[in-house]
């Protein structure tokens, strides 16, 4: 008896002792809670995210600027169309590979170095181009120009994962890629009429001096912003802090061995597929309006502006939406559940992809249009249309497909936008040295219709990540040591 009331009397004690354990973990939470994601006030935030997006324009305005100039340049190098082709094509292969290691690093030793570093490359490599004399050295000085400028296509989106909760990244991403996206549209428009007026080294001039100003901006007036380094001297929310990484997580093949995951795997194809059609359109579209509607090279550049604004319209606007669709999915929880603390409802990283099919169907059909419009050589003015519609598609959809793989890697944002951003540029690479020959055997419209028929299957692809997502994850992965 003695022995029982003992042993009652212990499980008692265990009991009482897991109770307060239980409330005292509570209380940290809630304490922890009730800190501030982010130590940056709101104006600062906006001002991060606005030089983050400048920074992220550097890359794509540097692969497309000089496009109008691609035949001076050719002439002047004495060179042939497939040589100087290779300018571009060595641009966007660094494009997609050193990404992989400035993610790696600015996970390593935070984002404020690495802007700085590369943009301070990227200004070397911008000069060696204004000064190169042969194909070789230009091939070369764009490599270095690729390697600098690439940086912030995936150090950038870590920065806003840094400074936004889950709840308002949506719409600092929507920001932030009007930059990447904008690049394709300005780029044209910009070194049209400095290639036109002042010759093609002056293109890369410009680029130079846009890239001091930026090294400066990182130097003097970008904060730093890696939450595992900020937490050290200031009180935030202990979430979405990336661990310390050893001299074996730094390895890229690791990183770009996350498509082993089907969610992982059928997103980057979708990326890849619409990327690749979206950067082949851009480079394609002053062939057209130069040989078949007749502009020169400024007004060829400026029919760039209504892609532009499509995707200025649609980033912003898909952002926005992105949010609204997890807002929605809270409430729907909240009201289905009967919990009363916030932190205890879980949503999918999968709504974000809710409204995907509005960008890319809008995307989808502009393309085809276009190439067929084209092709018959209708009126130029249908060609821009569509032109505004491909922009805003395509950057709608990016909104869904990079904030889910954010959502998807929390502490891990960067370097999954890395990979992204090296599978739809590895692609990219590929399909533009593809689309001349395509060009010349099967003419604009089936070669914006096979276009089409890729991204189709990359989309019909995604339906199962987008109703069978968060089982494919439970059961495949990535893990929480991955997220």
């Amino acid at each position: 008896m003695a022995d029982t009331l003992k042993e009652t009397r212990c499980e008692s004690q265990d009991t009482v002792a897991s109770a307060r354990s239980l409330a005292a973990s509570s209380k940290q939470i809630d304490a922890d809670m009730e800190l501030p994601y982010s130590h940056f006030s709101a104006k600062s935030r906006v001002m991060i995210v606005v030089i983050t997006a400048f920074t992220g324009l550097i890359s794509p305005l540097a692969s497309n600027m000089y496009y109008p100039s691609i035949t001076t340049v050719r002439d002047d190098l004495n060179t042939t169309q497939s040589g100087i082709t290779w300018t571009i094509t060595a641009f966007v292969i660094a494009m997609a590979i050193f990404p992989l290691l400035w993610s790696n690093l600015a996970d390593s030793i935070g984002r404020k170095p690495v802007y700085a570093l590369s943009m301070l490359i990227f200004t070397c490599g911008s000069v060696g181009c204004a000064l190169s004399r042969s194909l070789t050295a230009l091939i070369a000085a764009r490599v270095v120009q690729s390697a600098g400028s690439s940086a912030v296509q995936s150090a950038g989106a870590g920065t806003i994962s840094d400074i936004y909760p889950r709840e308002q990244r949506g719409t600092a991403l929507g920001i932030y890629y009007l930059g990447p996206l904008l690049g394709p549209c300005l780029g044209p428009l910009i070194g049209g009429y400095i290639g036109q007026d002042a010759g093609w080294r002056w293109v890369f001039w410009v680029l130079a001096i846009l890239g001091g100003v930026l090294l400066l901006l990182a130097l003097f007036v970008l904060p730093e912003t890696h939450r595992r380094i900020v937490s050290k001297t200031h009180s935030i929310q202990p979430v979405n802090i990336p661990p310390a990484l050893s001299f074996k997580d730094n390895n890229p093949l690791l990183d770009i061995a996350t498509v082993r995951y089907p969610v992982v795997a059928l997103s980057m194809f979708l990326f890849a597929m619409l990327f690749g059609t979206y950067f082949t359109n851009a480079t394609a579209q002053p062939l057209a309006y130069e040989g078949i509607y007749g502009l020169s090279q400024g007004m060829s550049g400026l029919c760039f502006l209504s892609s532009g604004v499509g995707c200025i319209l649609g980033s912003t606007s898909g952002g926005r939406v992105t949010d609204l669709l997890l807002a929605r999915h809270r409430r729907a929880l909240e009201a289905a559940t009967d919990s009363e603390r916030v932190e205890d409802i879980k949503i999918p990283a999968e709504a974000r992809l809710g409204a995907m099919w509005v960008g890319i169907s809008l995307f989808m059909c502009a393309v085809i249009i276009c190439g067929w419009l084209i092709e018959y050589e209708l009126a130029l003015a249908g060609v821009l249309v569509v032109q505004f519609f491909i922009g805003a598609g395509m950057a709608f959809t990016f909104q869904s497909l990079g904030g889910y793989l954010i959502d998807v890697f929390p502490t891990r944002s960067a370097r999954i936008t890395g990979v992204q951003n090296f599978w739809r540029s590895l692609w990219a690479a590929v399909i533009v040295q593809l689309f001349p020959t395509m060009h010349e055997n099967i003419g604009w419209g089936w070669s914006y219709t096979v276009m089409f028929f890729l991204t189709l299957a990359a989309l019909l692809l995604m339906q199962v990540v987008v109703f069978r997502g968060e089982r494919l994850r439970q059961r495949f992965g990535p893990g929480p040591e991955l997220r």
